[in-house]
């Protein structure tokens, strides 16, 4: 006997079935197929996109039928229009025939717009975890790297990288699936294969505030060298891995993408590397030395012996001079309206061979017999991974006594720099020799507790002076009553009157500092303020020359005024023992921000402080525990910390809080920031109103400052 409820159920089954539509499946020839107008996609693929729909079509056949309504003999397709281009790309390429049978299912045009739109926006794109994994499935069936990008119409390399990703934990891959990690992240877990050690950095690194790719890169190779470094380059990475180191390769950055995971042993190579190289030169020299690092101060122990220019080349010095008198006739006998091509061609050809004399007498110097015997060398990495000689250094030990003088005998005091020896070569004394014995004052005393070297000083000091200029440069108003000052000082004052600005227009001296002044924000401001100066009255010949600068605008004017003051701008930290009260004024009425400018990095501040110096900065700005797991790292890894702790963005450079890297991001060395933003405000503007407005933003950067930046 039959169920009622059995046979009632049955028939609803059906009733729900019917209800649905249902399209014609028939096999259509392909050249019997076009676009519909029908069809609601009209933006196209990427072509990447249609590759890979191409190659998949190509490798594995159409997995999905066409839907399409009948117009006349031809068949409209209102849904998949990629895969109809494909198979028609396919037929272009004599893959398959114009007449190749194609799934269709055949619906009513009325049907056609609803479907279409319907197939295009009800769909949910596959999850990019998913996609890593159906790749390692692909390989774990035998498919090669090459095969699995043939499939897909892809690079080897994409695939390869997407099976890299399939290696994250899977732990990882959870919490990147619940969108509570980027892809990015994701990427930089790639750097190791072991789950362990990725859970630990993401454990790790998730502490701080929006853990980023960069965090993450550094908790996994704080222990290993970049392939960049300087050890790297001057080992070699084939010779580290034939000596067993192993090599991370990070598949997604677009820089350092290989880290050496033994830096003992890169250490190791280098250090006998370089013996290698002081062994040779030693042979020469008295001695020579190994060494895997040097700062500025490694070399302040040692005397110097320099090289001595030898006599010159007659041929070079007679070329030499008939270059210049060749030079002065074409000064002295041509002007602007008989100057031709030929005649600048030639000048050029003059400037540039008397550049390459000038060179070959600057390379014409040569250590002595007696150098050799007396000094001595270090072999150590430069920067860029090179070997660096520093020659010519003398030991303490190797001194040779001065021989008495009568200035000694009676109790004078002789050059500090030099010391005059029996026989033998003039060599100038260590620099801890040559310094005078004075109470040292306070300033002097934090600075050699920072482990603040002379030269570091010199060069915070000279971009300081940099920055400082370049602001003042650019306002005639401040430059005016500076310039103005100090003309009346010098004429009106007494002699102990103190100038902020040398009325003799020469520069302040940062020759020492060049490397420091190049390419900096303050450089690019200054260059931009020059470029912006009317100069063309210059090429008129006197007097025609005063005639033209005075009749140009004031603007002008006031813009050559203004460089020419800040030309003048004398150099100081505000720290220093004589620096000059005004010039902190200045800089105040100027509203300079040296923190906009200029960031501590390691190589321009961490790198060449006491390493105490940077830990007791980190446990006062960030915290304890962040300035003790950075404690035990050598000095270079530490300032390579710091300076990403204390960059502009070392929220995401560093992984800080919004608190802290709002304090970071700003601090200076002492010395560095510019006078007082609320004297600043006091300070009557150059057209005589309050110049509280133009500071009521310290941190804003003038409009010239963005623009030449």
């Amino acid at each position: 006997m039959t169920n009622p409820k059995s046979k009632s159920a049955a028939k609803t089954k059906a009733a729900g079935a019917a209800s649905l539509p249902e399209a014609e499946l028939q096999m259509i020839p392909l050249n019997k197929l076009v676009i519909s107008p029908k069809n609601v996609r009209k933006t196209p693929a990427t072509e990447d996109q249609d590759a890979e729909l191409y190659a998949s079509i190509k490798e594995t056949g159409l997995k999905q039928n066409l839907l399409v309504h009948k117009v006349g003999a031809k068949y409209h397709v209102h849904a998949g229009g990629r895969r109809l281009a494909a198979l028609n790309k396919l037929a272009d390429d004599k893959v398959i025939k114009p007449s190749h049978p194609v799934a269709c299912s055949v619906e009513d045009p009325d049907q056609a717009e609803d479907t279409s739109a319907a197939e295009n926006m009800i769909r949910a794109a596959m999850h990019a975890a998913d996609q890593f994994e159906a790749f390692a499935a692909l390989r774990k069936k035998g498919r090669t790297e090459d095969q699995i990008a043939s499939q897909f119409g892809i690079t080897t390399d994409l695939v390869r990288r997407r099976l890299k990703l399939a290696s994250v934990a899977p732990e990882l891959m959870d919490i990147f699936r619940a969108g509570e990690m980027s892809l990015e992240c994701v990427m930089a877990f790639t750097l190791t294969d072991d789950h362990a050690r990725q859970i630990e950095a993401w454990e790790a690194v998730k502490q701080h505030y929006s853990p980023s790719p960069h965090s993450i890169r550094n908790h996994l190779t704080e222990k290993s060298y970049s392939g960049s470094s300087k050890l790297a380059k001057f080992v070699g990475i084939d010779p580290y891995r034939k000596a067993g180191g192993t090599v991370i390769e990070d598949l997604f950055a677009e820089h350092d993408a290989m880290h050496l995971e033994d830096p003992d042993l890169l250490e190791d190579l280098a250090i006998k590397k370089l013996q290698g190289l002081a062994d040779e030169t030693a042979k020469t020299w008295k001695w020579a030395e190994a060494c895997l690092d040097v700062d500025y101060d490694s070399f302040r122990p040692f005397g110097r012996v320099y090289p001595q220019p030898l006599d010159p080349d007659p041929d070079l010095v007679s070329e030499k001079t008939k270059l210049q008198e060749r030079h002065a006739v074409l000064e002295a006998d041509y002007d602007e309206a008989t100057w031709t091509e030929e005649l600048q061609e030639e000048e050029d050809q003059i400037w540039k061979r008397l550049r390459e004399i000038e060179a070959i007498e600057e390379a014409n110097v040569a250590f002595t017999d007696d150098d050799y015997k007396i000094a001595g060398c270090i072999v150590s990495v430069s920067h860029n991974g090179e070997p660096r000689l520093e020659a010519g250094l003398v030991r303490p030990e190797d001194l040779p006594e001065p021989e008495a003088s009568p200035c000694d005998q009676m109790g004078d005091e002789s050059d500090a720099g030099d010391t005059p020896a029996a026989s033998g070569p003039s060599i100038e004394l260590p620099a801890t020799m040559r310094q005078p014995d004075i109470p040292m004052n306070a300033t002097d005393a934090a600075r050699k507790a920072q482990g603040i070297p002379r030269s570091l000083a010199d060069d915070l000091r000279a971009t300081r002076h940099q920055i400082i200029r370049a602001h003042l440069a650019a306002d005639y108003g401040t430059a005016y009553d500076a310039m103005l000052y100090a003309m009346v000082m010098s004429v009106l004052g007494n002699y102990r009157s103190q100038s902020p600005l040398d009325l003799s227009l020469r520069p302040a001296s940062t020759t020492a500092s060049q490397e420091t002044l190049k390419d900096t924000v303050a450089e690019r401001m200054l260059e931009a303020l020059k470029d912006g100066l009317n100069l063309a009255w210059m090429e008129a010949k006197a007097p025609e020359d005063f005639q033209q600068l005075s009749q140009l605008y004031d603007v002008d004017k006031q813009a050559l005024f203004a460089w020419c003051a800040a030309y003048a701008l004398n150099q100081q930290l505000s720290n220093d023992s004589d620096a000059n009260p005004v010039t902190e004024v200045i800089g105040s009425r100027l509203s300079v921000d040296v923190a906009a400018c200029w960031r501590p990095g390691a190589d321009n501040y961490w790198g060449r402080v006491k390493k105490d110096h940077a830990v007791e900065t980190a446990k006062a700005l960030i915290d304890d525990r962040w300035a003790d797991d950075k404690s035990g790292l050598r000095k270079t890894e530490i300032a390579k910390a710091m300076e990403q702790a204390f960059c502009d963005t070392p929220q995401e450079s560093a992984g800080l809080t919004a608190e802290t890297a709002a304090t970071t991001s700003r601090w200076l060395p002492d010395g560095m920031a510019v006078g007082d933003t609320e004297e600043a405000a006091l300070t009557p503007g150059s057209d005589g109103t309050d110049a509280t407005s133009a500071s009521e933003n310290p941190e804003a950067l003038p409009a010239f400052m963005e623009d030449a930046a």
